[in-house]
């Protein structure tokens, strides 16, 4: 298992994200692009500075519906909102497996499951400037695939809840 800290950078035009170490180095970090109809955005290897994956939204969705797609445009996985009254639900398709969401969704307090088996596991730190997460990989060999979708799920509630301020 191997933990890492993420951060939403408070006061921005454009969802950013720094995904960092125990020490706070600054491992990956994920910038959309201003003013994007299907709000586009890349989670980038900082050391490399190599485009990992790639996130854009379906545009004219009733429910949020994104492609997580490789650097080539191949596409990796798709995140949709499923319609619920009472609790939040995502579903997640993926070529490396189907995943499940269980957990706190509002409160960002989830864990990632393949067929019952704990992938990952975030957990929302509540004092601190900005929303920060302590994110737990049990499959490392997916670490990149599984902090994308982490990511990708985050913008997914942020952009429900700027929606839902905003009217």
């Amino acid at each position: 298992m191997k933990n890492f800290y993420m951060k939403q950078k408070v006061f921005s035009f454009r969802d950013r994200y720094k995904v960092m170490d125990q020490d706070q180095n600054v491992l990956y970090h994920c910038e959309g692009k201003l003013f994007s109809i299907s709000r586009r955005m890349k989670f980038v290897e900082t050391s490399t500075d190599n485009v990992l994956f790639n996130f854009r939204r379906k545009i004219l969705s009733f429910l949020a519906k994104y492609y997580l797609t490789d650097p080539e445009g191949n596409e990796v996985a798709v995140v949709k909102r499923k319609f619920s009254i009472l609790k939040p639900k995502v579903e997640i398709e993926s070529q490396l497996g189907n995943l499940t969401l269980e957990g706190d969704y509002f409160a960002h307090n989830f864990t990632l499951f393949e067929d019952g088996l704990e992938l990952a596991n975030v957990q929302k730190k509540w004092i601190s400037w900005g929303d920060s997460y302590v994110i737990s990989i049990q499959d490392e060999k997916r670490t990149h695939f599984l902090l994308a979708i982490i990511i990708l799920i985050d913008s997914i509630f942020h952009e429900n809840n700027s929606n839902r301020n905003n009217r």
